[in-house]
């Protein structure tokens, strides 16, 4: 039987007025591997940049001014859902796969802001508009993973990956947002979501065939609830609303994505039975902000509010005046708002929606029930 939204909202409340994200004793997990787009991105991004894409706004203040008092590369204010579950497990935090030198002893990130579950040259021969226009689909991913994987096992053979956690996601979101910020409709990109959801499906699979033994996998956003997404998208009827401000029209993409997505899923767990696939949510814990914002310690006014950007209500959101320009400032308590910079939330945002992955309900099983 489904369990009824109030009281999942009422468990994650309860799991994040618990506050520690450790579990106690020491983790099976020593090691993260994490794909996915701007959700989970530490730096890939900014480090592909120059000379590719000069004067990458995300390289600038305030992005990073939370936590790091720097930008690193993150697309928010300070850390991820990823940045929690780390510290959560004990690991440190996953370096970029493109950060030279680096250890990757304890996990590594291939995620780039912007990438999609379809490749670079397919969408772009739709006569989409990809942005930023570079080859980091998840395809591309991994393609870097496979590269790397002899210099991650070091001759540890078949076992190399039982105690590597590995994060799959999100994926898909960026593949819907070509398609609604390239003038087109939900109804052309809905006939897509199979092939992207078969995409991510697919990936899921290459990795238990590499070796992968605990895989999380996410969900998406409610597309339709981003400031940037409802500058570009605003519609004069008020029907094409929900009662929180969002698109109906573009959430319905998102939910029939997420539910393709489960039922891809379960057909992998029933495959691959020796391996945990763990399915986690960011869709059910962005309405719960928009549903209780006070219970996170949200501003209830604020929610639909880019944090970082310009141009007032009712989103605060200006495709020419994006977070990271010169003469574009952040909102004076970032902590209190859920929406960073028009796609992407803030880290406190980011923080509660880790712990329902950590101990539920937006994690089926959670991650530290698997964990220890």
């Amino acid at each position: 039987m489904r369990t009824p939204h109030g009281a999942l909202l009422l468990l994650f409340i309860l799991a994040c007025l618990r506050g520690a994200y450790s579990g106690g004793g020491r983790s099976r997990f020593t090691s993260i591997i994490s794909f996915g787009d701007s959700y989970a991105d530490t730096g890939n991004l900014v480090m592909w940049a120059d000379p590719v894409l000069p004067g990458l706004p995300l390289k600038n203040l305030p992005y990073g001014e939370t936590f790091f008092g720097h930008p690193t590369g993150r697309a928010t204010d300070g850390r991820l859902v990823l940045d929690f579950i780390a510290e959560a497990l004990g690991l440190p935090s996953v370096p970029p796969y493109l950060a030279k030198g680096s250890n990757f002893s304890a996990g590594v990130n291939f995620a780039v802001v912007g990438a999609p579950a379809l490749n670079l040259t397919y969408l772009q021969g739709l006569n989409l508009t990809v942005n930023p226009p570079i080859n980091s689909s998840l395809h591309d991913q991994l393609a870097w993973f496979q590269k790397l994987k002899p210099s991650l096992c070091k001759g540890q053979g078949t076992d190399c990956f039982e105690s590597s956690l590995f994060v799959m996601g999100e994926f898909g979101g960026n593949d819907y947002i070509s398609f609604l910020l390239s003038n087109r409709t939900v109804e052309q990109a809905r006939p897509y979501v199979p092939q992207i959801v078969d995409s991510i499906s697919r990936g899921v699979e290459r990795l238990v065939q590499h070796g992968a033994k605990y895989i999380v996998v996410a969900d998406i956003f409610p597309i339709g609830c981003l400031p940037g997404a409802l500058t570009k998208l605003a519609n004069p009827n008020k029907v094409e609303y929900d009662r929180h401000g969002c698109l109906k029209r573009v959430n319905r993409l998102a939910r029939y994505h997420n539910s393709l997505l489960r039922q891809q899923i379960m057909m992998l767990r029933y495959k691959y039975p020796h391996t945990k696939i763990i399915v986690v949510e960011y869709y059910k814990p962005f309405l719960a902000f928009l549903d209780m914002p006070e219970h996170f310690g949200l501003n209830s006014s604020t929610t639909l509010l880019t944090c970082c950007g310009a141009g007032g209500p009712p989103y605060n959101y200006d495709f020419n005046a994006g977070c990271g320009l010169p003469s574009v400032t952040a909102c004076a308590n970032p902590y209190q708002a859920l929406q960073w910079d028009g796609f992407h939330l803030t880290e406190s945002a980011y923080r509660t929606v880790a712990n329902g992955w950590l101990h539920g309900p937006y994690a089926d099983p959670p991650i530290m029930h698997v964990a220890f």
